[in-house]
């Protein structure tokens, strides 16, 4: 399904659709719905600071994978909005967690608290320095304000491999401690990968 809002075209596969109906009939835990909505409201932040800096997007496109931003490849944009979309996503988790927070001490409704809990952890994860996540990217537009490219890059290379390892060890110890769960080892595994890929949002 495809419509166009604004001279945007917004597509809903039948996989996303599938997706949220399987999860809704299936009775998901809730963590994992929380956990998806919080991720649409990332992407929407970055949506919405595209806005914000008269980047309108040409395509919105909700996948299995979540939210897909194409970007127009003819605007230009300077550094500091790539800076300002880099930091969207987390703002609006950030923006949430603070929201259900405030609730969560006047309400003292448990489903506020995990709200609340998971788009911090979302908002931390996506700000670590590590190529191809928010951190990573502002980090690099923060450095292409003052330096070029290849020495932007250089530090953003550095950086990954370093946190990318702090993952790793991470992932070990919860490996070892918490009844073989490897979840964080393949998070660290995806990681690695994404190194090799182009920064998109």
């Amino acid at each position: 399904m495809a419509f166009k809002i604004k001279g945007i075209t917004v597509e809903i596969t039948f996989y996303f659709a599938a997706l949220i109906a399987f999860m809704l009939s299936m009775r998901a835990p809730a963590d994992v719905l929380i956990a998806v909505f919080s991720s649409l409201f990332h992407e929407t932040g970055h949506l919405a600071a595209m806005f914000w800096v008269g980047n309108a997007p040409q395509t919105v496109r909700f996948e299995l994978t979540g939210m897909n931003i194409k970007r127009r490849q003819s605007t230009k944009i300077s550094m500091k909005n790539e800076l300002i979309i880099a930091l969207g996503g987390p703002f609006a988790n950030l923006v949430l967690f603070v929201i259900f927070c405030f609730v969560y001490a006047f309400c003292k409704a448990e489903i506020l608290l995990h709200i609340s809990c998971i788009n911090l952890v979302l908002m931390i994860f996506n700000m670590l320095p590590i190529k191809r996540l928010d951190g990573g990217m502002a980090l690099y537009f923060f450095l292409s304000q003052k330096h070029d490219a290849a020495v932007c890059s250089l530090v953003l290379k550095i950086t990954s491999v370093i946190f990318i390892c702090i993952v790793y060890a991470w992932g070990i110890y919860v490996f070892a401690a918490g009844g073989y769960n490897i979840s964080v080892i393949i998070i660290a595994i995806f990681l690695t990968l994404s190194m090799f890929g182009n920064y998109e949002y």
